[in-house]
This record gives structure tokens, sequence and C-alpha cells, in this order.
């Protein structure tokens, strides 16, 4: 998969005719990214359903891309493989999800979350204080 500035200059250089035909260009599943993102941090489904305490059937039909995973269920999934911001960013576009927005108070939560690799928990205590919802 190319990044983004792979493909920002390869569009620079690249005629109509050769576009057309690149496949770099095509839309990336859900599925395939979780699978790439799990399979990047050594993480299985199993891994996912434990330490996230989700329930099996659910987790196995988002991952396998029967069921369309929750903008929470995305940034769980970040907050488990230490994205950082702009990888969670990026997850929540893959997935269709809005992006995290700082004048949000939930999101900015998130976003502080993040920045300073809080797990799950130390997150949804932060929420709970400001009287958010959590992620869980």
């Amino acid at each position: 998969m190319k990044s983004t500035e792979e493909l920002i200059n390869l569009l620079q250089i690249l005629n109509i005719e050769e576009f057309k035909k690149d496949d770099s260009f095509r839309e990336i599943k859900i599925e395939e990214y979780l699978d790439h993102l799990l399979t990047k941090h050594g993480l299985t489904a199993k891994d996912v359903i434990f330490k996230l305490n989700m329930e099996r059937s659910y987790t196995y039909q988002i991952l396998k891309g029967r069921r369309n995973p929750t903008r929470k269920f995305l940034i769980r999934i970040a907050v488990l493989c230490r994205l950082s911001l702009e990888e969670t960013q990026h997850l929540l576009a893959v997935g269709n999800r809005p992006a995290l927005y700082p004048r949000n108070r939930f999101d900015a939560v998130v976003i502080y979350g993040i920045q300073h690799n809080l797990t799950e928990e130390e997150i949804d205590e932060l929420l709970t204080e400001l009287g958010e919802d959590t992620l869980g």
C-alpha cells in the first residue's frame, strides 16, 4: 500500500491513461485495514475480544467485513494498537467515520489519551470525570 505522499508524487508525473489503470487508488476495505493493523501489531481476533472485552460474534462480524465498525470500536482498536493520532485519523477515514475533532470534548480527551499513550481505562476515567460517555 502506497503512502499518501507517494500517491501525491505519483499524481504529479502520472499520465491519465496510467492513472486509470493504477490500482493504488482503489478504496481499501475496513476489514483489510484492520487485518493489516492487527497483523502489524501481533494481535489476533481473540486478543481484540479479550483485551477490549468485546462480544465474540460481533467482533468477528466486523473483522470479516459483514458488519461496519462503530467509531468507538475503531478508536478502541487504535488505542489498543497504540496508534499515533495521524494513524488513528487514517483508521477512522478508512472506516468512513468522522475524524477526531479537538473542539469536541469527547474527541479532545481521546486525542489527549492517544498523544500521551494512555490506556483505554485511563481515557475512560478522564471521560467519566468530564461527564462524557466512555469508549467501552
